[in-house]
């Protein structure tokens, strides 16, 4: 029963781990480097560089159109 207790802690933690992506994205003609990460099954997509640019999608796509959406209020 023991092992199969470990397979279930390792098979939840795999499903818990964090990924990013990296892409630019252009808001009135100026660009933004950003990144998309993804973790307990919600894409959030961030620029570190400006203040307040953080959103987030259910999909990466749309984390990172609510971003331009996002930035293109901040600005």
């Amino acid at each position: 029963m023991a092992s199969i207790s470990g397979i279930t802690s390792v098979a939840s933690a795999a499903s818990q781990l964090m990924t990013e992506t990296s892409f630019s994205t252009t808001v009135n003609g100026k660009s933004y480097s950003a990144s998309v990460t993804y973790a307990n099954g919600e894409y959030v997509a961030s620029d570190p560089n400006l203040a307040g640019a953080s959103a987030s999608g259910s999909s990466e796509m749309a984390a990172e159109n609510n971003l331009a959406t996002r930035i293109d209020e901040i600005v």
